[in-house]
């Protein structure tokens, strides 16, 4: 990967348009011109969850949020490499979405940089009670699933999309115990990831900023990207850093 690396994710950009929606859009354009601004080259890593819902449809053409491809199109076209990994709101990738990246990845991966091996996670599914959700992540990513669900008209599909984002909103207000609890799991997932020879473990998913010391290594976990704050990372190669924009 060309350096330096921004990681970024959970901006959970909507269909539906609203004044909210369209700062977040600019806070979004504006961002990507912060950090082309005096690089041609250099690499983007999205930590998923880049659309509240985002499902592609066979030979599909175009897309409702032509606005933010056209945005990383131009910033690949600078010289950057553009990486994605897929969150639990936007899984459901093809070709079309594709041909804006350099690569794409539908599950965890790693990204080696001399003595710097950084695990990158979107972060969902690793909690000890998600039992259930790992059931239903099984599910909503398996082929019968996609083609029954292509099948529906897109309407229909979109107001189910719609309320189950709806209802899942709800874990991300905590109280501090359920936090603690969270960090605590997290902590234990990439200290095991550190003894296997990462020195980083990077993720979102949680929509709150964390960041722990471990034995040789360190857990960084970013929060959420809207129209107000830009909560990302920038590995130099030598270090991975958290930053504000």
């Amino acid at each position: 990967m060309q350096l330096p690396i921004y990681f970024f994710g959970d901006t959970h950009f909507k269909v539906s348009k609203s004044n909210q929606e369209n700062k977040k859009v600019e806070k979004f354009s504006k961002f990507l011109d912060f950090i082309s601004k005096d690089n041609t080259k250099g690499s983007l890593f999205i930590m998923g969850d880049l659309f509240d819902y985002y499902f592609e449809y066979k030979n599909q053409t175009s897309s409702d949020y032509e606005k933010i491809f056209t945005k990383i199109e131009g910033i690949k076209d600078k010289g950057f490499k553009i990486y994605f990994i897929a969150g639990n709101h936007d899984y459901w990738i093809g070709d079309y979405f594709k041909k804006y990246t350099t690569k794409t990845f539908l599950d965890d991966t790693s990204i080696d940089y001399k003595n710097n091996r950084i695990y990158v996670t979107h972060g969902d599914g690793i909690l000890s009670w998600d039992n259930s959700y790992r059931l239903l992540k099984r599910v909503l990513r398996s082929n019968i699933f996609i083609k029954m669900y292509s099948l529906l008209p897109k309407n229909i599909a979109l107001k189910i999309a719609k309320k189950i984002s709806h209802e899942r909103k709800d874990s991300h207000y905590l109280d501090q115990e359920k936090i603690n609890r969270i960090h605590d799991e997290l902590d234990s997932f990439a200290q095991q990831k550190i003894d296997g020879g990462f020195k980083y473990v990077i993720m979102g998913h949680y929509h709150h900023l964390y960041q722990k010391e471990l034995n040789n290594g360190e857990l960084i976990l970013l929060g959420e990207c809207n129209e107000e704050n830009y909560n990302y990372a920038m590995f130099d190669g030598d270090k991975l850093e958290i930053k504000n924009f």
